[in-house]
């Protein structure tokens, strides 16, 4: 029941969420790279950031976070706080683009990563304030429904 509410979903909110699927794959594969190559943290680059937090914990927070932001946008629909989640997840993803900006910005190289990453951060405050807004429309259509007497 679960798998047919998510391709039904899938394909009529992808539109709608593609750069929320394309973030949450993209941060995946960010912590996938980090954890294939061990010694990407050595390049001058990614100093700040490994100032931060050594390279296997940036790795496991993405992977983790990516996955978990994948898996929301999978159930979304199905659960009514599902919008809520996804707007607290893009959230926590503005600080991590912000963070991986700012540590590019910090390193003096100017690699290509300043080319892009301040672009997720940015796409990324777009898809908190698309949710925030659904979340607030899902919730109103809730109150609607609980004031008639319905309980969902």
């Amino acid at each position: 029941m679960i798998f047919a509410h998510i391709t039904t979903s899938f394909r009529e909110t992808f539109h709608a969420r593609a750069s929320e699927w394309a973030l949450a794959a993209v941060l995946f594969n960010w912590g996938l790279v980090l954890s294939l190559n061990m010694t990407l943290f050595e390049g001058a680059s990614y100093a700040e950031l490994a100032a931060l937090a050594p390279q296997v914990a940036w790795a496991w927070l993405c992977l983790l976070f990516g996955a978990f932001r994948l898996a929301v946008l999978a159930i979304n629909g199905a659960w009514r706080r599902s919008p809520h989640i996804r707007s607290a997840c893009a959230f926590v993803a503005c600080f991590v683009w912000f963070q991986i900006s700012m540590g590019l910005l910090q390193s003096g190289t100017w690699s290509t990563g300043l080319a892009v990453y301040p672009v997720l951060f940015f796409l990324d405050i777009f898809n908190v304030i698309r949710a925030i807004g659904e979340a607030g429309r899902s919730d109103a259509q809730h109150q609607r429904m609980a004031g008639n007497g319905s309980d969902s």
